[in-house]
């Protein structure tokens, strides 16, 4: 929420926020109806979510699936929330060129989230629910202390199911993006 207010914000609240003269250079996510500024990453956290765009986009251009996309792009989402995930992939049946001047208004095929210290695994939790409920296939949160991935899912039931995921383990892509493989020791910055 903006500054401690408990009101409950529309997209077009978010709209008119970002607006401001203010912010002009800020980020905004709206998620259960409260606002949060997006911060710019620290190196480990943009090093991460790197390595996950860059294999998501080499899988797109080899298997012309489709589009990865950094944390430049946000995702006006059908439930309300407004995400800015740190990596996406957006498959060629969803939408493909030309693409649109605002945000996608759909969920991505995948979404990836990279923890910052400001996150608590319940705010990660929040976003992947989000995202899943939208119609998102996979959700990758990043932990970089732990160096774990969460691999989050959704049930047939509606619940969130999370498989963690060691540093000597593979994220693969099931049958979302078949053939895509990454060693989650690949993810993270290398420790000297």
């Amino acid at each position: 929420m903006v500054a401690g207010d408990k009101q409950a914000y529309s997209l077009d609240d978010l709209r008119a926020i970002e607006a401001l003269p203010e912010n002009a250079d800020k980020r905004f996510e709206l998620i259960n109806g409260g606002i949060e500024l997006v911060n710019p990453p620290k190196p480990k956290h943009a090093y991460t979510a790197d390595r996950f765009y860059v294999a998501l986009e080499r899988y797109g251009q080899e298997t012309q699936s489709g589009i990865a996309f950094s944390d430049s792009l946000g995702y006006d989402l059908p439930n309300g929330d407004s995400l800015i995930p740190d990596a996406s992939f957006v498959s060629r049946e969803q939408i493909w060129f030309p693409l649109p001047d605002d945000n996608f208004t759909f969920a991505p095929l995948v979404a990836v989230e990279v923890a910052s210290p400001s996150n608590s695994s319940r705010d990660l939790y929040d976003k992947a629910e989000s995202f899943l409920e939208c119609g998102t296939k996979v959700v990758w949160i990043a932990y970089l202390g732990k160096q774990i991935v969460d691999v989050c899912h959704r049930s047939p039931d509606g619940k969130l199911v999370v498989e963690k995921l060691g540093l000597n383990a593979i994220i693969s892509g099931e049958d979302v993006l078949p053939g895509f493989s990454l060693p989650v020791k690949d993810v993270f910055p290398p420790q000297e």
